[in-house]
């Protein structure tokens, strides 16, 4: 299968220039482009740049807004809800998690609920920015949506859950910060279309097709079929739980929403929305100073994570790695070698190419 490498700086201003082609302003289009090749350098080609023909078709549609602001509709101390209008996901969750990150250094923590989101990308973004801060961050986006979704829950067979993922990430001095950021089901629906984009099959006991049935075909979930929740079918009630937190958290964002209820916030209250629907993006960052010594706190978790990497590793591993190391490897090495790119995801920027009518990025064709 014939491959595309690129040079990050080249990719980054192609989906920079495309951005701005569809409507962004350019501050939004740079912050879009920054996040997805960022997620292709940190390993994670599921939230990179394949991502970008979505978001064109997404524009054209009307469900995604280029241009949009966020917009504070309540503010109470250290938390805030923020209605992101659809614009790019990517953008508004910086804009959440940087008025965190201000909360945080004036009450010691600060929380951000956003409605109306789409897509934000990869979490563990937001969560690397914050620990670069000598913050702590815990991100989630989450939905619950019967008759939809991409998820079962454990024991169901149909789609009701987003995959709705958590990161956290905790400074360190002495070692990298620690960055867990992980969908809570078996897999990333990101990790498929990567899949499906090099004609691979995936591991048993990730998805099911429409009628129940496990299958390692990423065609069979696009045609009806759903993900499984993290654990599968021996420990799938952690995912399921996990999962279930995450809507129900993230829907701390709409507790007064008008476009959610038509009828009104005062008709929510007196009579909550019973659809079963819930969902929303939530963004939590503790300044570790308002604890005590943050320095201190950082030397005792670098500590920690060199305790983890001195385990002897088990057979078939090379070393224990703690968690956000491997992503930090991959940004060495791609960072050096260039993003590898399938043809078919290089076709479908291709498209895009010639839609907006910007010139393709640098690339070497590899066989």
């Amino acid at each position: 299968m014939t491959s595309y490498v690129c040079h990050p700086q080249s990719l980054e201003q192609f989906v920079h220039q495309a951005c701005v082609a569809v409507g962004a302003d350019d501050d939004i289009a740079a912050e879009v482009a920054h996040h997805l090749v960022r997620a292709n350098l940190s390993g994670h080609d599921s939230h990179g740049v394949l991502r970008l023909p979505w978001y064109v078709e997404q524009i054209k549609k009307g469900d995604l807004q280029p241009n949009a602001r966020p917009t504070i509709v309540r503010e109470h101390g250290a938390t805030a809800v923020m209605d992101a209008h659809r614009g790019f996901g990517q953008y508004t969750t910086y804009v959440g998690l940087e008025w965190a990150m201000d909360a945080a250094r004036k009450y010691g923590l600060g929380a951000v609920a956003i409605r109306h989101s789409t897509h934000i990308g990869r979490l563990g973004e937001y969560s690397e920015r914050a620990t670069a801060a000598g913050m702590i961050a815990m991100v989630t986006v989450g939905s619950v949506t019967p008759g939809a979704g991409i998820v079962v829950p454990f024991g169901g067979r149909e789609r009701l859950l987003g995959t709705n993922p958590w990161s956290i990430g905790v400074p360190a001095s002495g070692h990298e910060p620690m960055i867990f950021d992980a969908a809570t089901s078996t897999i990333a629906e990101g990790k498929l279309r990567v899949a499906r984009s090099k004609h691979a099959e995936v591991t048993p006991g990730f998805i099911v097709d429409k009628a129940g049935h496990a299958t390692t075909s990423p065609e069979d979930f696009y045609s009806g079929g759903a993900l499984l929740p993290l654990g599968g079918a021996p420990s799938g009630h952690k995912g399921y739980g996990l999962s279930m937190a995450s809507a129900l958290v993230g829907a701390l964002s709409s507790i007064d929403d008008d476009d959610a209820n038509p009828a009104g916030s005062a008709f929510a209250q007196a009579q909550p929305d019973t659809t079963g629907r819930a969902g929303g993006v939530f963004v939590l960052v503790i300044d570790p100073a308002a604890f005590g010594d943050s320095n201190a706190y950082a030397a005792k978790n670098g500590a920690a994570l060199n305790a983890a990497n001195r385990v002897a590793p088990a057979p078939g591993f090379d070393a224990v790695l703690a968690p956000g190391e491997p992503e930090v490897r991959s940004r060495a090495a791609r960072g050096e070698a260039g993003i590898p790119l399938p043809d078919t995801i290089w076709n479908d920027l291709a498209a895009v190419a010639e839609h907006t009518g910007i010139t393709m990025p640098e690339a070497r064709q590899e066989a």
